[in-house]
Parts: structure tokens; sequence; C-alpha cells
């Protein structure tokens, strides 16, 4: 069986990501217990494992959708956190609907969590683009050895 390497380094950035930034929010500024937040980034690394390479996917169509022909930091960090924001939110929603969050509590958490993916998004990007070059670009890069 052949790993696809760019599904690696996209899940792997994403686990990695969110398990350090969740914790960090969930402990720090949530009040958590440190318990608590390794059972709450356990149970979010299903939803991590299927959906980070369709987010790999889709912020790289944002990034050369707001790039443009002329690409630029700014625009690159801008792409970041639109695309963070734009994929992320929505799938939080859905997450927060099936645990049978109410309406004004989906809402109260949708503030905080929009304050949140604005903050990461370029840290993400910048993130996953490591990744990437680690894990997918760099072995494709690498000639096979004889044995």
């Amino acid at each position: 069986m052949k790993i696809n390497r760019f599904w690696l380094a996209d899940t792997c950035a994403l686990i990695s990501f969110t398990f350090v930034t969740g914790m960090f929010i969930e402990v720090a500024i949530a009040g958590f217990t440190l318990q608590q937040s390794l059972i709450s980034r356990l149970l979010c690394q299903p939803v991590n494992i299927l959906t980070a390479r369709g987010y790999g996917y889709y912020r790289d169509k944002v990034v050369v959708w707001l790039s443009g022909s002329r690409p630029h930091w700014l625009k690159s960090v801008l792409a970041d956190i639109l695309a963070y924001l734009s994929f992320q939110l929505p799938l939080y929603i859905v997450i927060l609907l099936i645990a049978g969050t109410s309406l004004e509590g989906i809402i109260k958490a949708s503030i905080s969590q929009t304050l949140a993916l604005f903050v990461l998004g370029a840290p993400y990007g910048f993130w996953l683009k490591y990744c990437r070059k680690m894990l997918a670009e760099r072995s494709q890069q690498a000639t096979p050895q004889p044995l």
C-alpha cells in the first residue's frame, strides 16, 4: 500500500497544530484541566484525519485564487486566514450541532472560535507549508538509492 505523501503531510500538520493550539486554548484560556483537554484533543483527531487533506486542497485553491498571477507574502497570509476561517468554522458549527449544543451556545462558541481561527490561520499556513516541505516535497526530490 502506497501512502500519498501530501495526505500524510496535511494530516500530520493539522493533527499536530490543533493538538498544541487547542490544548493551549483549552487549558490556559478556557480553564480545562489537563485531563479534560487531552480527552478533547483525542476526540478531535478522527475529524482532523478525515478533513486534513480536503482542507489542504481547499487552502491551495484559495491561495491561488487570492494571489492570482502576482503572489505576494501579504496575499498569502490573507489567503491562509480566509481559508482557515471559511473551512474550519462551518466544520466546527456542524460538530457543535452533532454534539447537541444549544443555538445560544453555538453562537457564543462560534464568535470565540472565529477570533481564534483568524489569529491561527496564518501560523497554520506556515506550519502546513513546512510539513509539506519536510514530508511530501522532500521525498519527491530524493532519488532512489541502490540496495
